[in-house]
């Protein structure tokens, strides 16, 4: 039970206790013997658990999604595109079912870690499924989303895991989108559409990085095929 001293009110805080503990946060009376600071820093511990993923320490999907949404009203309102990837381990399953899931969960933190170092400060990073990742990229012109999300692709391919003394040499497949200015979307709408560019990856080979090439208008042909051979010469190196 917690006492407030100034109007003796009692909170039964067990159940948050419990939460963080089994989240494998440290128990947050340990941090002040001021009841007052002890309650604000178990309610700051339980905020940031909720739109943390507990695993890699990227936001989770629902505050992604909340971001993303921002981020599209920001689009209308700025006339400025954004852009968004959506990245996924290749055949992660081979090594859950190879290496057990504990060596899944080092591999997943190895992907969200490199993932996050490759980032702006001002870009949003989050686990949204088992292995899949997405980013945001704020006021990026499609060309700067093509660069960016090309060089993030570089980074992740591979990725090194140390596994049983063995190093898996683990690849990702991933799609881009934008947003257009002129038209509002939804945040499900426009991750929909990235997963839809890294499925496409996945039937093409995998270890690749796909795009809509239609709404580049401000590419041109030479610019955009030369992204396009950098990226398929990374991928070929990675195999």
């Amino acid at each position: 039970m917690y006492s407030n001293s100034s109007d003796d009110r009692k909170l039964d805080l067990s159940s948050a206790l419990r939460i963080l503990e089994n989240a494998g946060r440290p128990d947050p009376r340990l941090a002040s013997d001021d009841p007052d600071v002890q309650l604000q820093k178990i309610i700051d511990t339980l905020c940031d658990l909720s739109i943390h993923d507990g695993l890699t320490g990227l936001v989770n999907a629902t505050f992604f999604h909340a971001v993303l949404t921002r981020e599209i009203e920001r689009s209308l309102r700025t006339r400025r595109t954004c852009g968004l990837i959506v990245v996924d381990i290749d055949h992660f399953k081979n090594v859950n079912d190879t290496y057990g899931h504990i060596a899944g969960d080092k591999a997943i933190q190895a992907f969200a870690s490199e993932l996050k170092s490759s980032l702006r400060s001002m870009d949003t990073a989050a686990r949204i499924g088992g292995e899949e990742f997405a980013a945001i990229l704020p006021e990026c012109e499609p060309e700067d989303a093509i660069n960016a999300a090309t060089r993030i692709h570089s980074v992740l391919n591979p990725v090194t895991v140390s596994v049983e003394g063995e190093s898996l040499k683990l690849t990702t497949s991933a799609g881009l989108v934008w947003t257009n200015p002129n038209f509002s979307v939804t945040s499900t709408a426009l991750l929909s559409e990235a997963d839809q560019e890294m499925y496409r990856s996945k039937r093409t080979g995998r270890g690749r990085l796909c795009y809509r090439y239609g709404d580049a208008t401000q590419i041109s042909d030479d610019e955009r095929s030369a992204l396009l051979d950098r990226s398929l010469e990374e991928d070929s190196d990675d195999h």
